[in-house]
């Protein structure tokens, strides 16, 4: 029931974001007569997967405060979190559109930074949304409090086993800061527990297929395991899925991140624990809110955390848990 209102949630988002398109070339002719020079931004996220809910739904945000601000906005994406090389060619290639601002949810932290810093030399604005870089050129960072993201989903695994007991954590992509500080987070709290053992990371290299196999021989290798951290949405769902098969929901401990239709599903069946949810559609909003602030000569914040929380089967079914699983923005 949950997982087909959330498919119509969808659907209403792609109609609210086609009327608001049409509405904003109202708006953008009105931009043009009342001082504001029209805006363009450039949008690179991590990955162009249509299978990542995620993303979709970052976009449909993105596409409503197009619309609101007038602003004309290209969203652009590797093909997967993991093709570092692809994403630092499409930022080349928005600056060589010369846009007012280019935002970028980094798949890489270290190998963005040089391509990212040629956007501020070019005098084009730069921001991060969703994933940043080891650098401090952008405008304002546009995320998740990852470490503390982290630390919520350790917390709620130790709440789940008795020791001794081994935890493993699946990344999805090992060079994104997002999942690194997610990681470090997690490790942070689960270190700490005596009797607690957690293994090395385990990265899908942005395959949710890899996640299912790498489940699949963990479970294999540790009959010890008692718990799984899947650090994003394709890496809880390939886990999610290897447990499902074995039966081993009732030994297995999961805790994901986010909140796609295969997660709520998981959730509801009792394959997945809890899931640390995020907010993609009030973080595409605000990366453009933003950046047009910001070029419109505003002040903007160096950092929106745009916040997280912690869902279980217990608590999703409550008013306000039912608002942010299923992603309308309250402006």
């Amino acid at each position: 029931m949950v997982a087909r209102n959330y498919r119509l949630i969808l659907w209403f988002l792609a109609v609210v974001a086609v009327l608001g398109a049409l509405a904003g070339t109202a708006r953008y002719g009105f931009a043009r007569f009342s001082g504001h020079d029209p805006i363009a931004i450039q949008v690179i996220v991590k990955s162009t997967d249509d299978s990542i809910e995620f993303w979709q739904v970052m976009k449909a945000g993105i596409e409503v405060a197009a619309s609101e601000f007038g602003a004309t906005v290209e969203v652009t994406g590797s093909r997967t979190d993991a093709d570092v090389d692809e994403q630092i060619a499409l930022v080349r290639e928005a600056i060589d559109k010369k846009p007012d601002a280019i935002i970028l949810a980094a798949n890489d932290s270290s190998r963005l930074v040089p391509v990212s810093e040629q956007v501020a030399k070019q005098g084009i604005d730069f921001f991060i949304v969703d994933s940043g870089i080891d650098s401090k050129i952008a405008k304002s960072v546009i995320a998740t409090d990852n470490r503390k993201a982290g630390q919520e989903a350790g917390m709620e695994m130790l709440r789940r086993l008795r020791a001794p007991a081994e935890i493993a954590i699946i990344n999805y992509a090992a060079t994104a800061a997002s999942l690194k500080d997610r990681e470090r987070g997690a490790r942070a709290v689960l270190e700490r527990r005596p009797g607690i053992t957690v293994l090395d990371t385990y990265n899908a290299e942005g395959q949710r297929e890899n996640a299912y196999e790498i489940a699949k021989r963990i479970i294999r290798q540790h009959p010890n395991l008692r718990g799984i951290v899947g650090l994003n949405e394709p890496a809880s769902v390939g886990a999610g899925r290897a447990i499902r098969e074995l039966k081993l929901q009732d030994r297995i401990a999961l805790i994901g991140f986010d909140s796609s239709v295969d997660e709520i599903k998981q959730l509801e069946e009792g394959v997945m624990q809890a899931t640390i949810i995020q907010k993609p559609f009030q973080m595409g909003y605000l990366s453009i809110k933003t950046a047009v602030d910001a070029i419109r000569r505003k002040p903007v914040p160096e950092a929106i955390d745009t916040g997280s929380l912690v869902i279980t089967k217990q608590n999703m079914y409550e008013e306000e848990n039912q608002k942010l699983l299923f992603p309308f923005y309250d402006k």
